[in-house]
């Protein structure tokens, strides 16, 4: 699917989000999820999104610092409200990763606002069809970034296949 198709869909997918952002929560965690709950809120973000994706026997994603600081710009940029919520950019952000790091063969995105946690935040991705197929994708780099404006804290997750 091209990107600007995969931007199509996501944007489309976004109106569905909405529903979850209000209603996310967490649920009890288990020891390991516990060990994981001490590193920032995007290695959490990581771990979780991590744990997902191998329970369904894929290999974990590998964190890149490059995606990342484009996530943290996009989450930095909705906060500040400098751009709306949302994949406004998208193309922008794929085309600077590929700049930096070379052929991208697939890029998707996940955004999410609201006063969650990162295990909340996944699981409220995993719920949604969209951002689920995203998570499960043929992807083996990911940024993630959050910023936080008040109390409201804004999510970016952008997966690259390289």
């Amino acid at each position: 699917m091209s990107i600007l198709k995969s931007r199509s869909v996501l944007v489309l997918l976004l109106a569905m989000f909405a529903a979850f952002q209000v209603s996310a929560c967490s649920r009890a965690t288990s020891r390991a999820d516990s060990t994981a709950t001490r590193g920032s809120l995007d290695e959490q973000i990581l771990y979780y999104t991590n744990k997902f994706r191998q329970s369904k026997g894929l290999k974990p994603l590998q964190l890149d610092e490059t995606i990342s600081q484009q996530a943290r710009r996009h989450s930095r940029d909705m906060a500040n409200g400098s751009t709306g919520f949302g994949h406004e950019g998208f193309e922008d952000r794929v085309a600077y990763i590929t700049k930096k790091i070379g052929r991208v063969g697939a890029a998707a995105e996940n955004v999410a606002y609201g006063t969650l946690d990162a295990q909340a935040v996944v699981d409220g991705w995993i719920k949604s069809p969209g951002h689920r197929r995203n998570m499960l994708g043929d992807y083996n780099m990911i940024g993630i970034g959050t910023a936080g404006k008040g109390r409201i804290t804004f999510f970016t997750q952008v997966f690259i296949k390289h």
